[in-house]
């Protein structure tokens, strides 16, 4: 798993909004480098909303 896959992983919904606002909403135990990241690569017009349940968990196939 790349770091960008992790990351991407940690994101439970995204959409881009209207003046360059992207929107971002992060699983309940995202690490806080998430949101570092996030920052860093759709830059100041990120907005945070409010985490949502826990990441689930992979199941084996």
């Amino acid at each position: 798993m790349t770091g960008e896959d992790e990351f991407e992983g940690w994101i439970a919904s995204m959409s881009r909004g209207d003046c360059g606002f992207t929107y971002v909403r992060f699983y309940a135990d995202a690490p806080e480098w998430a949101r570092y990241a996030a920052i860093n690569r759709f830059g100041k017009g990120t907005v945070f909303l409010p985490p949502t349940e826990i990441k689930p968990k992979k199941t084996a196939a």
